[in-house]
């Protein structure tokens, strides 16, 4: 997506803070294909990557959402499948960087990447996995600044001004 850099002529810059987010849902079931029963745990991931053409970088992953987890150890009869459901998650993270990145005319682009993983500890790689999941994700930035200030002259000051010259000019011209 595109971001607006922030325009100098409104003002000095004090701060930005560029918010990340991110969210994903995703249904998980796994089925033993062993012929024996099978002592597991499962946990699946989604990391999220973004890219900045402003010069900005974020942590690697800048953060991730929990996609599936069987929530510790189960057992799995042989030919069992145990649905997990549907897990929604979200995840954000602030971006602070330094301010001369973000200050130019036009835009600047923020994209971003996902990328899942699982884990199984024990299961003997005999758990199948079948896992769909949908996930997005954006940013939205906002800028802290001092505004400049230009004095423009009021109308009302002006024409008292000149109301005031005036009645100096007929003084003057009475006493002479």
């Amino acid at each position: 997506g595109l971001l607006p850099l922030f325009d100098i002529s409104l003002g000095t810059l004090n701060s930005v803070t560029l918010t990340l987010v991110g969210n994903s849902s995703s249904t998980t079931s796994l089925t033993n294909a062993a012929a024996n029963p099978q002592f597991f745990s499962f946990q699946s991931i989604l990391n999220y990557f973004f890219t900045f053409s402003n010069g900005v970088s974020v942590g690697t992953p800048a953060f991730t959402t929990t996609l599936a987890t069987t929530g510790g150890f189960t057992t799995l009869a042989s030919g069992a499948t145990l649905n997990l459901g549907t897990t929604t998650d979200s995840g954000s993270a602030v971006v602070t960087g330094p301010l001369a990145n973000f200050i130019g005319s036009g835009n600047f682009t923020v994209g971003c990447t996902t990328l899942s993983g699982s884990t199984f500890n024990g299961g003997g790689a005999n758990i199948q996995n079948v896992q769909n999941t949908t996930a997005n994700c954006g940013a939205d930035i906002s800028y802290d600044y001092t505004p400049t200030i230009t004095r423009v002259p009021e109308p009302t000051a002006l024409w008292l001004l000149g109301v005031g010259l005036l009645g100096l000019a007929g003084v003057r011209r009475k006493f002479s």
